[in-house]
Protein backbone atom coordinates (compact mmCIF):
# COMPACT_ATOMS: atom_id res chain seq x y z
CA UNK A 1 0.00 0.00 0.00
CA UNK A 2 1.34 3.50 -0.84
CA UNK A 3 2.49 5.73 1.70
CA UNK A 4 0.37 8.32 2.05
CA UNK A 5 -0.74 11.29 4.43
CA UNK A 6 -3.55 13.49 5.36
CA UNK A 7 -2.87 16.95 5.78
CA UNK A 8 -4.14 19.36 8.23
CA UNK A 9 -7.67 20.78 7.78
CA UNK A 10 -8.24 22.61 10.58
CA UNK A 11 -5.21 24.03 11.54
CA UNK A 12 -4.87 28.22 11.98
CA UNK A 13 -9.06 27.55 13.00
CA UNK A 14 -9.13 25.33 16.03
CA UNK A 15 -5.64 25.41 17.05
CA UNK A 16 -2.38 27.17 16.12
CA UNK A 17 -0.71 26.15 12.57
CA UNK A 18 2.73 27.03 13.40
CA UNK A 19 4.27 24.00 14.86
CA UNK A 20 6.46 26.11 17.59
CA UNK A 21 3.45 27.63 19.12
CA UNK A 22 1.16 24.41 18.89
CA UNK A 23 3.79 22.46 20.97
CA UNK A 24 3.68 25.18 23.48
CA UNK A 25 0.08 25.36 23.55
CA UNK A 26 -0.53 21.71 24.29
CA UNK A 27 2.46 21.58 26.62
CA UNK A 28 0.91 24.85 28.42
CA UNK A 29 -2.85 22.76 28.07
CA UNK A 30 -1.10 19.50 29.47
CA UNK A 31 0.68 20.85 32.68
CA UNK A 32 -1.77 21.05 35.13
CA UNK A 33 -2.85 17.14 35.16
CA UNK A 34 -0.94 14.50 37.24
CA UNK A 35 -1.69 11.00 36.17
CA UNK A 36 -5.18 9.09 38.41
CA UNK A 37 -4.90 6.38 40.39
CA UNK A 38 -6.07 3.86 37.44
CA UNK A 39 -5.27 3.86 34.01
CA UNK A 40 -9.13 4.85 32.07
CA UNK A 41 -9.67 2.24 29.37
CA UNK A 42 -11.74 4.82 27.64
CA UNK A 43 -11.64 9.10 27.69
CA UNK A 44 -14.75 11.17 26.69
CA UNK A 45 -12.51 14.47 24.90
CA UNK A 46 -14.12 17.54 23.36
CA UNK A 47 -13.22 18.08 19.75
CA UNK A 48 -13.93 22.25 19.75
CA UNK A 49 -11.31 24.69 18.60
CA UNK A 50 -8.40 24.89 21.88
CA UNK A 51 -9.72 28.27 22.40
CA UNK A 52 -13.16 26.93 24.12
CA UNK A 53 -12.47 23.24 25.26
CA UNK A 54 -8.82 22.70 24.66
CA UNK A 55 -8.22 22.41 28.17
CA UNK A 56 -10.73 19.80 28.30
CA UNK A 57 -9.35 17.55 25.95
CA UNK A 58 -6.02 18.46 27.60
CA UNK A 59 -7.41 16.49 30.62
CA UNK A 60 -9.36 14.29 28.88
CA UNK A 61 -6.03 12.66 27.12
CA UNK A 62 -3.71 12.94 30.45
CA UNK A 63 -6.09 10.74 32.41
CA UNK A 64 -4.41 8.07 30.46
CA UNK A 65 -0.66 9.91 30.50
CA UNK A 66 1.05 7.37 32.84
CA UNK A 67 0.32 4.11 30.37
CA UNK A 68 1.78 3.16 27.38
CA UNK A 69 -1.09 2.38 24.72
CA UNK A 70 -0.60 0.40 21.64
CA UNK A 71 -3.07 1.69 19.74
CA UNK A 72 -5.64 5.00 20.00
CA UNK A 73 -8.52 4.13 18.72
CA UNK A 74 -10.50 8.15 18.12
CA UNK A 75 -14.28 7.42 17.43
CA UNK A 76 -15.61 10.75 16.08
CA UNK A 77 -19.12 11.70 14.56
CA UNK A 78 -19.60 12.70 10.95
CA UNK A 79 -19.68 16.62 11.07
CA UNK A 80 -18.83 17.27 6.88
CA UNK A 81 -19.90 13.78 5.05
CA UNK A 82 -23.01 11.29 5.22
CA UNK A 83 -22.81 8.05 4.71
CA UNK A 84 -23.73 4.81 6.55
CA UNK A 85 -21.68 2.44 8.99
CA UNK A 86 -17.84 3.17 9.76
CA UNK A 87 -15.45 5.06 7.74
CA UNK A 88 -11.98 4.47 8.11
CA UNK A 89 -8.83 6.10 6.23
CA UNK A 90 -6.63 5.11 3.53
CA UNK A 91 -3.86 7.31 4.57
CA UNK A 92 -0.41 6.17 6.27
CA UNK A 93 -0.76 8.39 8.74
CA UNK A 94 -2.07 11.95 9.95
CA UNK A 95 -0.38 14.89 10.17
CA UNK A 96 -0.23 18.03 12.29
CA UNK A 97 1.97 21.67 12.32
CA UNK A 98 5.05 19.56 13.53
CA UNK A 99 4.51 16.10 13.42
CA UNK A 100 2.30 13.52 12.57
CA UNK A 101 0.71 9.80 14.08
CA UNK A 102 0.63 6.80 12.07
CA UNK A 103 -2.18 4.79 11.75
CA UNK A 104 -2.48 1.17 12.64
CA UNK A 105 -2.73 -0.16 8.93
CA UNK A 106 -2.78 -3.81 10.27
CA UNK A 107 -6.45 -2.66 12.54
CA UNK A 108 -7.31 -1.02 9.08
CA UNK A 109 -7.06 -4.17 7.66
CA UNK A 110 -8.46 -6.31 9.83
CA UNK A 111 -11.47 -4.66 10.64
CA UNK A 112 -11.82 -4.68 5.89
CA UNK A 113 -11.51 -7.72 6.53
CA UNK A 114 -14.51 -8.66 9.11
CA UNK A 115 -16.82 -6.71 7.56
CA UNK A 116 -16.79 -4.07 10.10
CA UNK A 117 -15.69 -0.92 8.23
CA UNK A 118 -14.46 0.27 4.87
CA UNK A 119 -12.24 3.16 3.21
CA UNK A 120 -14.15 6.32 3.00
CA UNK A 121 -11.27 8.99 2.64
CA UNK A 122 -14.84 12.01 2.26
CA UNK A 123 -15.84 10.73 5.70
CA UNK A 124 -11.89 12.00 7.18
CA UNK A 125 -10.95 14.93 5.00
CA UNK A 126 -12.54 17.41 6.61
CA UNK A 127 -13.24 16.16 10.34
CA UNK A 128 -11.88 17.91 13.21
CA UNK A 129 -13.06 15.44 15.76
CA UNK A 130 -10.48 13.25 15.30
CA UNK A 131 -8.07 15.94 14.27
CA UNK A 132 -7.98 18.05 17.07
CA UNK A 133 -6.72 15.43 19.46
CA UNK A 134 -3.62 14.39 17.58
CA UNK A 135 -1.11 17.01 19.16
CA UNK A 136 -2.38 16.63 22.42
CA UNK A 137 -1.96 12.23 21.95
CA UNK A 138 1.45 12.81 20.31
CA UNK A 139 2.60 15.29 23.40
CA UNK A 140 1.44 11.86 25.42
CA UNK A 141 2.09 8.84 23.43
CA UNK A 142 4.53 10.10 21.04
CA UNK A 143 4.83 7.25 17.91
CA UNK A 144 1.56 5.19 19.31
CA UNK A 145 -0.59 4.55 16.27
CA UNK A 146 -3.82 5.67 15.66
CA UNK A 147 -7.05 4.25 14.44
CA UNK A 148 -9.50 7.09 13.25
CA UNK A 149 -13.14 6.14 12.81
CA UNK A 150 -15.26 8.08 11.58
CA UNK A 151 -19.31 6.84 12.80
CA UNK A 152 -22.19 7.72 9.85
CA UNK A 153 -25.73 6.87 10.28
CA UNK A 154 -26.04 3.55 12.13
CA UNK A 155 -22.65 3.77 13.11
CA UNK A 156 -23.41 2.63 16.80
CA UNK A 157 -24.11 -0.87 16.93
CA UNK A 158 -21.18 -1.71 14.16
CA UNK A 159 -19.08 0.47 16.41
CA UNK A 160 -19.70 -1.30 19.61
CA UNK A 161 -18.56 -4.28 17.56
CA UNK A 162 -15.30 -2.74 16.58
CA UNK A 163 -14.66 -2.37 20.16
CA UNK A 164 -14.94 -5.59 21.17
CA UNK A 165 -12.66 -7.18 18.11
CA UNK A 166 -9.89 -4.35 19.07
CA UNK A 167 -10.08 -5.11 22.53
CA UNK A 168 -9.78 -8.78 21.80
CA UNK A 169 -6.35 -8.10 19.33
CA UNK A 170 -4.65 -5.21 21.00
CA UNK A 171 -2.59 -5.31 24.18
CA UNK A 172 -3.74 -2.29 25.82
CA UNK A 173 -5.93 -0.16 23.25
CA UNK A 174 -7.20 3.22 24.31
CA UNK A 175 -10.83 4.32 23.20
CA UNK A 176 -11.10 8.18 22.71
CA UNK A 177 -14.72 8.87 22.17
CA UNK A 178 -14.64 12.38 20.37
CA UNK A 179 -17.66 14.31 21.86
CA UNK A 180 -19.07 17.67 22.56
CA UNK A 181 -22.54 18.34 24.71
CA UNK A 182 -25.32 20.38 23.64
CA UNK A 183 -25.34 22.88 20.84
CA UNK A 184 -26.29 26.73 20.49
CA UNK A 185 -28.70 26.80 23.18
CA UNK A 186 -29.32 29.99 25.64
CA UNK A 187 -26.74 28.93 28.39
CA UNK A 188 -28.90 28.53 31.27
CA UNK A 189 -30.74 25.96 28.93
CA UNK A 190 -27.56 24.47 27.82
CA UNK A 191 -26.04 23.86 31.28
CA UNK A 192 -29.12 22.31 32.40
CA UNK A 193 -29.30 19.99 29.50
CA UNK A 194 -25.39 19.38 29.81
CA UNK A 195 -26.21 18.40 33.68
CA UNK A 196 -28.86 15.78 32.77
CA UNK A 197 -26.84 14.35 30.17
CA UNK A 198 -23.81 14.13 32.61
CA UNK A 199 -26.24 12.36 35.18
CA UNK A 200 -27.50 10.02 32.55
CA UNK A 201 -23.90 8.77 31.11
CA UNK A 202 -23.04 8.34 34.96
CA UNK A 203 -25.87 6.16 35.58
CA UNK A 204 -24.66 4.12 32.50
CA UNK A 205 -27.46 5.09 30.15
CA UNK A 206 -26.55 4.00 26.51
CA UNK A 207 -28.97 5.83 24.87
CA UNK A 208 -27.74 9.45 24.54
CA UNK A 209 -28.98 11.38 21.54
CA UNK A 210 -27.07 13.66 19.06
CA UNK A 211 -28.95 16.75 20.81
CA UNK A 212 -27.69 15.91 24.27
CA UNK A 213 -23.97 14.77 22.89
CA UNK A 214 -22.70 14.67 19.18
CA UNK A 215 -20.50 12.30 19.61
CA UNK A 216 -23.14 10.22 21.10
CA UNK A 217 -23.00 6.97 19.52
CA UNK A 218 -19.59 6.71 20.20
CA UNK A 219 -19.98 6.65 23.83
CA UNK A 220 -23.48 4.46 23.51
CA UNK A 221 -21.13 2.27 21.22
CA UNK A 222 -18.37 1.95 24.03
CA UNK A 223 -21.21 1.39 26.92
CA UNK A 224 -22.67 -1.14 25.20
CA UNK A 225 -19.67 -2.90 24.03
CA UNK A 226 -18.82 -6.34 26.22
CA UNK A 227 -15.21 -4.67 26.80
CA UNK A 228 -17.11 -0.81 27.74
CA UNK A 229 -19.67 -2.41 30.04
CA UNK A 230 -19.74 -1.88 33.71
CA UNK A 231 -17.76 0.58 33.29
CA UNK A 232 -16.85 3.07 36.16
CA UNK A 233 -17.52 6.87 35.01
CA UNK A 234 -15.83 9.53 36.65
CA UNK A 235 -16.19 13.24 35.89
CA UNK A 236 -12.55 15.17 35.18
CA UNK A 237 -14.58 18.59 34.05
CA UNK A 238 -17.06 20.60 32.04
CA UNK A 239 -17.53 23.90 30.82
CA UNK A 240 -19.41 25.87 27.50
CA UNK A 241 -17.83 28.21 25.58
CA UNK A 242 -19.86 31.02 27.09
CA UNK A 243 -17.05 31.44 29.35
CA UNK A 244 -14.66 32.37 25.94
CA UNK A 245 -17.10 33.95 23.90
CA UNK A 246 -19.44 35.97 26.78
CA UNK A 247 -22.27 34.97 24.05
CA UNK A 248 -24.72 33.68 26.07
CA UNK A 249 -27.91 32.93 23.51
CA UNK A 250 -25.28 30.36 21.49
CA UNK A 251 -23.71 28.20 23.74
CA UNK A 252 -22.21 25.03 23.21
CA UNK A 253 -20.82 22.32 26.07
CA UNK A 254 -18.18 20.44 27.11
CA UNK A 255 -17.17 17.43 28.86
CA UNK A 256 -14.13 15.65 29.73
CA UNK A 257 -14.84 12.28 31.43
CA UNK A 258 -12.35 9.07 32.06
CA UNK A 259 -13.84 5.22 31.96
CA UNK A 260 -12.56 2.61 33.65
CA UNK A 261 -12.86 -1.23 33.82
CA UNK A 262 -15.26 -2.08 36.72
CA UNK A 263 -13.24 -3.22 39.49
CA UNK A 264 -10.19 0.14 39.13
CA UNK A 265 -10.04 2.08 42.16
CA UNK A 266 -10.54 5.58 40.64
CA UNK A 267 -10.31 7.86 43.51
CA UNK A 268 -7.39 9.70 44.92
CA UNK A 269 -6.08 10.22 48.09
CA UNK A 270 -7.60 13.51 48.59
CA UNK A 271 -10.70 12.66 47.09
CA UNK A 272 -11.14 10.00 49.38
CA UNK A 273 -10.30 12.36 52.47
CA UNK A 274 -13.02 14.74 50.79
CA UNK A 275 -15.08 12.26 51.34
CA UNK A 276 -14.65 11.27 54.74
CA UNK A 277 -14.13 14.50 55.82
CA UNK A 278 -17.16 15.56 54.25
CA UNK A 279 -19.77 12.30 55.64
CA UNK A 280 -17.76 13.25 59.29
CA UNK A 281 -18.98 17.02 59.15
CA UNK A 282 -22.76 15.92 57.68
CA UNK A 283 -23.27 13.70 60.45
CA UNK A 284 -21.92 16.30 63.59
CA UNK A 285 -24.18 18.83 61.53
CA UNK A 286 -27.01 16.65 61.87
CA UNK A 287 -27.39 15.79 64.79
CA UNK A 288 -25.94 19.07 66.72
CA UNK A 289 -28.71 21.12 64.62
CA UNK A 290 -31.45 18.39 64.13
CA UNK A 291 -31.70 19.24 60.50
CA UNK A 292 -30.24 17.70 57.40
CA UNK A 293 -27.04 19.84 55.82
CA UNK A 294 -27.39 21.75 52.73
CA UNK A 295 -24.78 19.97 50.35
CA UNK A 296 -23.55 22.59 47.89
CA UNK A 297 -22.66 19.89 45.07
CA UNK A 298 -21.21 22.58 42.14
CA UNK A 299 -18.68 23.90 45.14
CA UNK A 300 -17.06 20.69 45.13
CA UNK A 301 -14.17 18.80 43.01
CA UNK A 302 -15.85 17.25 39.64
CA UNK A 303 -15.30 13.74 40.42
CA UNK A 304 -16.95 13.64 43.89
CA UNK A 305 -20.01 15.97 41.30
CA UNK A 306 -19.96 12.16 39.27
CA UNK A 307 -23.23 10.66 39.95
CA UNK A 308 -22.27 7.58 41.64
CA UNK A 309 -24.08 5.10 44.74
CA UNK A 310 -22.09 4.18 48.08
CA UNK A 311 -22.83 2.61 51.06
CA UNK A 312 -21.73 4.22 54.59
CA UNK A 313 -21.00 2.06 57.46
CA UNK A 314 -20.34 3.35 61.32
CA UNK A 315 -18.28 1.46 63.86
CA UNK A 316 -17.30 2.06 67.20
CA UNK A 317 -14.40 0.12 68.61
CA UNK A 318 -14.47 -2.54 65.26
CA UNK A 319 -18.15 -3.35 65.95
CA UNK A 320 -20.74 -2.33 63.46
CA UNK A 321 -23.14 0.29 64.59
CA UNK A 322 -24.95 1.31 61.46
CA UNK A 323 -25.11 0.46 57.67
CA UNK A 324 -27.37 1.86 54.44
CA UNK A 325 -26.59 2.95 51.23
CA UNK A 326 -27.41 3.07 47.69
CA UNK A 327 -27.14 0.21 44.90
CA UNK A 328 -27.86 2.44 42.49
CA UNK A 329 -26.70 5.83 41.52
CA UNK A 330 -29.14 8.47 42.82
CA UNK A 331 -27.27 11.74 43.07
CA UNK A 332 -23.45 13.40 43.56
CA UNK A 333 -21.71 11.12 45.02
CA UNK A 334 -20.62 13.96 47.70
CA UNK A 335 -24.45 14.26 48.41
CA UNK A 336 -24.81 10.52 48.35
CA UNK A 337 -22.14 10.12 50.91
CA UNK A 338 -23.80 12.88 53.31
CA UNK A 339 -27.88 11.10 52.97
CA UNK A 340 -26.17 7.66 53.55
CA UNK A 341 -24.02 8.53 56.23
CA UNK A 342 -27.05 10.46 58.24
CA UNK A 343 -29.39 7.47 57.29
CA UNK A 344 -26.97 5.07 58.78
CA UNK A 345 -26.91 6.93 62.16
CA UNK A 346 -30.69 6.88 62.20
CA UNK A 347 -32.36 5.33 60.05
CA UNK A 348 -30.56 1.40 60.69
CA UNK A 349 -33.99 -0.61 62.13
CA UNK A 350 -31.01 -2.85 64.01
CA UNK A 351 -30.01 -0.04 66.11
CA UNK A 352 -31.09 2.63 67.88
CA UNK A 353 -30.38 6.41 66.29
CA UNK A 354 -27.55 7.90 67.23
CA UNK A 355 -26.37 10.12 69.63
CA UNK A 356 -23.90 13.53 69.11
CA UNK A 357 -21.83 12.11 71.74
CA UNK A 358 -20.92 8.99 69.76
CA UNK A 359 -19.68 10.71 67.06
CA UNK A 360 -16.36 11.28 68.43
CA UNK A 361 -15.80 7.27 68.84
CA UNK A 362 -17.13 6.43 65.62
CA UNK A 363 -15.36 5.40 62.57
CA UNK A 364 -16.35 6.24 58.93
CA UNK A 365 -16.09 3.42 56.20
CA UNK A 366 -17.34 4.58 52.43
CA UNK A 367 -17.70 2.06 49.45
CA UNK A 368 -18.48 3.46 46.52
CA UNK A 369 -20.24 1.09 43.98
CA UNK A 370 -19.07 0.42 39.97
CA UNK A 371 -21.53 -0.09 37.81
CA UNK A 372 -23.36 -3.30 37.31
CA UNK A 373 -21.57 -5.92 34.73
CA UNK A 374 -23.99 -8.79 33.83
CA UNK A 375 -21.79 -11.93 34.33
CA UNK A 376 -21.53 -14.76 31.62
CA UNK A 377 -21.36 -18.47 32.72
CA UNK A 378 -22.74 -21.97 32.38
CA UNK A 379 -23.10 -23.40 35.45
CA UNK A 380 -22.47 -21.93 39.38
CA UNK A 381 -18.64 -23.19 38.92
CA UNK A 382 -18.45 -20.37 35.83
CA UNK A 383 -19.54 -18.14 38.19
CA UNK A 384 -17.59 -18.88 41.42
CA UNK A 385 -14.34 -19.01 39.18
CA UNK A 386 -14.85 -15.40 37.83
CA UNK A 387 -14.76 -14.36 41.80
CA UNK A 388 -12.48 -12.43 43.19
CA UNK A 389 -13.09 -12.83 47.26
CA UNK A 390 -13.12 -9.30 49.01
CA UNK A 391 -13.19 -7.71 45.83
CA UNK A 392 -16.73 -8.22 44.27
CA UNK A 393 -20.30 -7.96 45.08
CA UNK A 394 -23.03 -9.84 43.10
CA UNK A 395 -26.87 -9.02 42.32
CA UNK A 396 -28.69 -12.05 41.81
CA UNK A 397 -32.16 -12.41 40.08
CA UNK A 398 -34.16 -15.67 39.17
CA UNK A 399 -38.26 -16.21 39.16
CA UNK A 400 -39.27 -12.91 40.23
CA UNK A 401 -36.58 -13.15 43.18
CA UNK A 402 -33.23 -11.33 43.86
CA UNK A 403 -30.61 -10.66 46.29
CA UNK A 404 -27.52 -8.34 46.85
CA UNK A 405 -24.19 -9.02 48.81
CA UNK A 406 -21.75 -5.99 49.37
CA UNK A 407 -18.21 -7.28 48.78
CA UNK A 408 -17.64 -7.10 52.59
CA UNK A 409 -19.61 -9.93 53.10
CA UNK A 410 -16.70 -11.95 52.03
CA UNK A 411 -15.56 -11.07 55.39
CA UNK A 412 -17.79 -13.73 56.73
CA UNK A 413 -18.27 -15.99 53.54
CA UNK A 414 -14.65 -15.91 52.24
CA UNK A 415 -15.30 -18.78 50.08
CA UNK A 416 -17.00 -18.67 46.82
CA UNK A 417 -19.04 -21.39 46.95
CA UNK A 418 -20.53 -20.75 50.33
CA UNK A 419 -20.86 -16.85 49.21
CA UNK A 420 -23.13 -17.85 46.41
CA UNK A 421 -25.20 -20.26 48.01
CA UNK A 422 -25.80 -18.27 50.62
CA UNK A 423 -26.77 -15.18 48.34
CA UNK A 424 -29.38 -17.67 46.72
CA UNK A 425 -31.21 -18.50 50.08
CA UNK A 426 -30.98 -14.46 50.99
CA UNK A 427 -32.90 -14.28 47.27
CA UNK A 428 -35.22 -16.54 48.86
CA UNK A 429 -33.83 -19.19 46.80
CA UNK A 430 -32.73 -22.76 47.65
CA UNK A 431 -29.22 -22.81 48.20
CA UNK A 432 -28.85 -25.61 45.59
CA UNK A 433 -31.11 -23.72 43.07
CA UNK A 434 -30.40 -23.44 39.45
CA UNK A 435 -31.89 -22.88 35.95
CA UNK A 436 -31.56 -21.77 32.80
CA UNK A 437 -33.20 -18.04 33.41
CA UNK A 438 -30.68 -16.95 36.41
CA UNK A 439 -29.15 -13.77 36.58
CA UNK A 440 -26.31 -12.63 37.96
CA UNK A 441 -24.78 -8.86 37.90
CA UNK A 442 -21.26 -8.26 39.45
CA UNK A 443 -20.11 -5.21 40.97
CA UNK A 444 -16.78 -3.73 42.60
CA UNK A 445 -16.51 -1.24 45.76
CA UNK A 446 -14.10 1.02 46.10
CA UNK A 447 -14.02 1.12 50.22
CA UNK A 448 -11.72 3.24 51.91
CA UNK A 449 -12.04 4.24 55.87
CA UNK A 450 -11.17 6.81 58.86
CA UNK A 451 -8.24 5.24 60.88
CA UNK A 452 -9.75 4.01 64.32
CA UNK A 453 -9.51 6.08 67.64
CA UNK A 454 -7.40 3.43 70.18
CA UNK A 455 -10.31 1.85 72.20
CA UNK A 456 -11.71 3.42 74.88
CA UNK A 457 -10.06 7.33 73.57
CA UNK A 458 -12.05 9.22 71.47
CA UNK A 459 -11.85 10.27 68.15
CA UNK A 460 -9.91 13.75 67.86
Amino acid sequence: MADTERPPAVAGTFYPADPAELAATVAELLAPYAPLPAVPRAVISPHAGYRYSGALTAQALAANRAARPDVVVILSPSHCHAFDGVGLPSWSRFAFPGGTMPVARDLVEGLIAEGLAYICDAAHDREHGIEVQLPVLAQLHKGVPILPLVLGRGGAEVAARIIDHIAAVARAPLFVLSSDLSHFLPREEAEARDARTAERLEQGQSDLTAQEACGAAAITAYLTSHFGQGARVLRLRMANSAVQTGDATRTVGYGAWALFATEAEVLTPQLRHDLLRIARQALTSRLTRGTAPHIAVPSFAPPLQTWAACFVTLEQEGRLRGCIGSLLPQRALVADVAVNVQKAALNDPRFRPMILSEVARSTIKIAVLSPRRPMVFHEQLDVELQLRPGQDGLILRDRGKAGTFLPMVWDKLPDPHAFVQALKVKAGLPPDHWSDSLEIDLFHAETFAEVAPPAGRPQR
